[in-house]
């Protein structure tokens, strides 16, 4: 009788293991991290009935990359001068006292950066003078070619992270936006002498001279 009732309960358990690893998983459910966009609420054109420019829903979807996207940005880099605040009179204001070939040259600094964030990092030590260099220069730098394009404002109503439905509003702000427009070669050729002017500023050894090397080929891929 003993052997007969561990031969039932070990049969019992074999069971048991074999019906829950039979349960298919249960997925825990899906969070949905979509960002809500923002909302135009008012906008340059909306007295008169006009549309929201193209280039002006490019970059609040996408940032500047996403207007060097639109067929008449092509071959282009596109700058953009962006000012943002509670009253639509103040924006307007900062827009027209800013000092653009001072705000451009820190906008094209701050791509420079970037492109050196993407070096391999058993170069990067190999690079930093180097970088500093090229950054002081493109930062103090006066860009010619440059050609001034549109500008509009627009009053944008955000939603808070995570927000799953309109109702959830984080804050309404007003934003000017003004594009810059410079063809590629004239800017990679005005780039290349700052490369190149803050090299001729390095002690160089061998190591350096190869990771300058390798950053200079890929330097304007994806910039």
């Amino acid at each position: 009788m003993k052997k007969i009732c561990i031969a039932l309960l070990v049969a019992a358990a074999l069971f048991t293991v074999a019906s829950c690893a039979s349960q298919p998983a249960v997925e825990e459910p899906k969070v949905d991290e979509k960002v809500l966009t923002p909302d135009i609420l008012e906008h340059k054109g909306t007295a008169l009935g006009a549309s929201v420019p193209s280039w002006t829903m490019a970059y609040i979807e996408s940032g500047a990359s996403g207007v060097e996207k639109l067929a008449e940005y092509k071959g282009k880099y596109v700058i953009v001068l962006d000012a943002e605040g509670a009253s639509k009179q103040g924006v307007l204001t900062a827009m027209d006292n800013m000092d653009a070939p001072v705000q451009i040259a820190r906008y094209l600094s701050t791509r420079v950066q970037q492109k050196f964030a993407g070096a391999q990092v058993g170069d990067r030590d190999q690079l930093e003078e180097y970088f500093e260099n090229v950054v002081k220069l493109v930062s103090e730098a006066r860009f010619s070619g440059l050609m001034a394009g549109p500008d509009w404002w627009v009053y944008l109503q955000y939603y808070k992270p995570g927000a799953k439905s309109k109702s959830e509003v984080d804050r309404r702000i007003y934003r000017v936006i003004k594009i810059y427009s410079i063809d590629q070669k004239v800017l990679q050729d005005q780039l290349d002498k700052y490369l190149n002017d803050a090299e001729a500023a390095v002690a160089k050894t061998p190591e350096k001279q190869r990771a300058i090397d390798a950053v200079q080929s890929a330097f304007y891929e994806g910039f």
